[in-house]
């Protein structure tokens, strides 16, 4: 068993400390992002091979159940599964440096979502300025930049879409000069990228935008999406009367109606976290649940009806126990890349954005925990330290872990939050955050949970970071957060 341990340990710290950290298309095949993803039985099914390396790349599986197929050269699978059931696939992709292979867990059954969401939304930046050009550029610079290959999949489309008004017999029609293709025209293309579309509306009669809403006209509007081909829809809670009673009985009657649909349908919980949504959400159909105010390009002080990032975070620390696969607390978008020059994140000017480092704590401790990773910049003309931050597949990895564990805040000390979680290897995250102003050492210690021996690779260094054993010292700048993985070390057998 001690030899076993061993092994196990040596393979991991290999594992961990082979991550692709040269430009993403050099090299063997690499795997990245979810391994394990979930559809309704007898609903379309559409997953991309999240891979880099030397293109082209030729994709094959082993042991796809009846109904799926995979094209060889871009690694998307599709097809229908009418029967529930539990399908371990070996995905295989090789080029002309080598081949890898690695398991891709397909569950058809109940839930949607086993992993946090990844992609991009439209709102904190374009506001109503959203329309078809944009989404397809947007679905192009997920593919050209990389990140569909690290396992984004979502371009989701926030309010403004809408026309002026409903057709005559009550269906939700898409702005036509906005939109002079139509929403099944603009999903097919998305699709072709092996991408996914997400759509916006809300439990009132009227968005937050004052298009029409979804409130009374539910089951049609669930039945349109899914002939439209929507793989999302974020539902907020503008012009509806705030009362829990009216939010679980509204969230509940669109959740029936997307599980109805026909089509797989990610449900999208948006009520800033009034009453609790992460006590209700699941019981509800939601996948995953806002828990707080709209997040501002600040990093502290915004009227009590926004959040900046240090006030939003607070909220989020203490929610562990309600997330789960299938299941996410969402502390909303990223705001990464921004530089305070979004329409509703710029606070018309008042938010000139975080530093660089500020963004990759944003980004550090979302993916800590497991929080929805939907970009809001403009993918289109990101500049490096942004592509840095958002296509950093070891950071990733930590968000996407199939254990699905919420960062747990298990320390405070001198300015320096401590937050740790499990990961389904065995080993741990975890990650630092100095919220001083000023630079910080900090001491970290092999005790309590981190009692023992411990290789530690940090995550955005992509390098080796010491090995615990007394403890190792680190000096944060202000407001960076670290963030090592640690894996069991074994100097003996």
């Amino acid at each position: 068993m001690k030899y076993f341990s061993f092994l196990t340990a040596v393979l991991l710290s290999l594992q961990i400390q082979s991550q692709n950290i040269s430009p993403l298309y050099e090299g063997v095949p690499v795997f990245h992002g979810a391994k394990i993803t979930g559809n309704f039985p007898n609903t379309e099914f559409l997953f991309t091979v999240p891979a880099t390396g030397e293109r082209p790349i030729s994709f094959s599986a082993e042991n796809l159940p009846k109904g799926l197929s995979i094209d060889a050269s871009t690694g998307i699978v599709r097809g229908t599964v009418k029967e529930k059931g539990s399908y371990t696939v070996k995905i295989l992709a090789t080029n002309t440096k080598g081949r890898a292979g690695e398991n891709l867990k397909i569950e058809i059954g109940d839930k949607l979502c086993l992993t946090p969401p990844m992609g991009w939304n439209s709102w904190n930046v374009f506001t109503n300025t959203l329309d078809e050009k944009l989404v397809m550029e947007t679905a192009d610079a997920m593919v050209s930049t990389g990140m569909r290959d690290l396992g984004y999949q979502y371009i989701n489309m926030d309010d403004y879409w809408h026309a002026v008004s409903r057709d005559d017999d009550g269906k939700p029609v898409a702005n036509a000069e906005k939109f002079p293709h139509g929403i099944k025209w603009l999903s097919d293309y998305v699709h072709s990228k092996g991408l996914k579309l997400g759509i916006y509306s809300d439990a009132g009669d009227k968005t937050c935008g004052k298009c029409f809403g979804g409130f009374q006209h539910e089951e049609i509007d669930a039945k349109v999406y899914a002939e439209w081909g929507v793989d999302l829809l974020k539902y907020d809670f503008c012009f509806a009367p705030l009362k829990k009673s009216e939010a679980i009985a509204r969230y509940t009657t669109m959740g029936k109606a997307l599980k109805n649909s026909g089509r797989s349908i990610v449900y999208s919980i948006c009520n800033w976290g009034v009453f609790a949504p992460w006590k209700w959400g699941e019981q509800v159909g939601g996948n995953y649940w806002r828990t707080t105010p709209d997040i501002m390009d600040t990093w502290k002080r915004t009227p009590f009806w926004t959040g900046s990032f240090s006030s939003i975070l607070k909220r989020e620390t203490n929610l562990d126990k309600y997330a789960g696969p299938g299941h996410w607390n969402d502390p909303d978008m990223m705001i990464v890349g921004n530089y305070g020059k979004g329409k509703a994140t710029g606070g018309g000017g008042q938010y000139k954005g975080l530093s660089d480092l500020e963004y990759q704590t944003h980004m550090s401790l979302w993916c800590m925990l497991n929080a929805p990773l939907l970009s809001s910049c403009d993918l289109r003309s990101m500049n490096e330290p942004t592509k840095n931050i958002l296509l950093n597949p070891e950071i990733l990895a930590i968000n996407q872990d199939e254990k699905g564990e919420q960062a747990k805040l298990i320390q405070t000390k001198n300015g320096v939050q401590v937050y740790m979680k499990h990961l389904a290897d065995s080993s741990l995250a975890v990650a630092l955050f100095n919220t001083n102003k000023s630079d910080t050492k900090f001491d970290f210690k092999a005790e309590g949970e981190f009692k023992g021996t411990w290789n530690a690779r940090d995550v955005w260094q992509h390098k080796d970071g010491g090995v615990l054993k007394d403890k190792l010292t680190f000096k944060l700048k202000t407001h960076e957060t670290l963030v090592l993985r640690l894996a069991p070390y074994y100097f003996s057998f």
